[in-house]
């Protein structure tokens, strides 16, 4: 499968033809195959926002995780809480992206881990307006998938309960590990939960260097137009 909107566009095509309920977090039960789509924002709200535009024009909802502690981008910023905002107008649902890197100790201590991620959890609903209720790890250690986090008033896409009675697959380092298409159109499996990444698709197919290399160029320039915006006449000196 290749990274374009196009081929991402046949994959919801074929979760539909091959009789896939598209649902979430909260309402698979009521479905007879239930099909979760997740898409964790690692690196750029910007690809996410293009990747939900895509959902929408294809009559689709998904749940896309935020994360409050990321390097690449700043949800408190203006323009950031505007898309999240657009995010929810589209009719998705935002969660908590976790990183438990951040803090020390959570891969030992369940309590501690739980408490920083309801921290967060407060911290994103200011950002959104509205209650989050679902949380993804952002690379989950071995300890913290073992530990199936129980989170007060939160839903856990990392629980068992979506690990062993789903079929999880995921486009991780922009390479599925197995052929989704495969499982999709032969419906090997009653339940999906399929995780893919907005960074990783563009309108036409490109290998992994040239993305990353696009992706630090576009870093340049959008540094310069947040400095144009907080620095009077940036181009006369630049």
């Amino acid at each position: 499968m290749e990274f374009t909107y196009d081929a991402y566009a046949k994959l919801i095509h074929a979760i539909q033809e091959s009789y896939y309920t598209i649902t979430d977090y909260h309402n698979y039960r009521n479905v007879k195959t239930p099909c979760i789509l997740r898409h964790d924002i690692d690196y750029s709200i910007e690809k996410a926002m293009r990747f939900a535009e895509l959902e929408k024009e294809l009559g689709i909802k998904s749940t896309y995780f935020v994360l409050v502690s990321s390097d690449f981008y700043n949800v408190f910023s203006h323009d950031n809480k505007a898309k999240i905002q657009q995010l929810i107008e589209y009719g998705h649902e935002v969660g908590l992206h976790f990183d438990e890197t951040v803090y020390d100790g959570c891969e030992a201590y369940e309590e501690k881990a739980v408490a920083f991620i309801l921290k967060e959890r407060d911290l994103l609903e200011q950002v959104c307006n509205r209650k989050v209720s679902v949380v993804s790890m952002h690379r989950p250690s071995k300890k913290i998938l073992e530990k199936n986090l129980k989170i007060p008033g939160m839903i856990n896409s990392y629980s068992k309960e979506f690990f062993q009675d789903f079929k999880y697959m995921s486009d991780s380092h922009m390479k599925w590990q197995e052929d989704v298409m495969i499982y999709i159109k032969e419906k090997q499996y009653s339940k999906m939960q399929i995780l893919t990444h907005a960074f990783w698709y563009r309108e036409k197919a490109c290998g992994i260097k040239e993305l990353l290399k696009s992706f630090l160029k576009e870093a340049e320039e959008e540094r310069y137009r947040i400095l144009e915006k907080n620095f009077t006449n940036l181009s006369s000196i630049l």
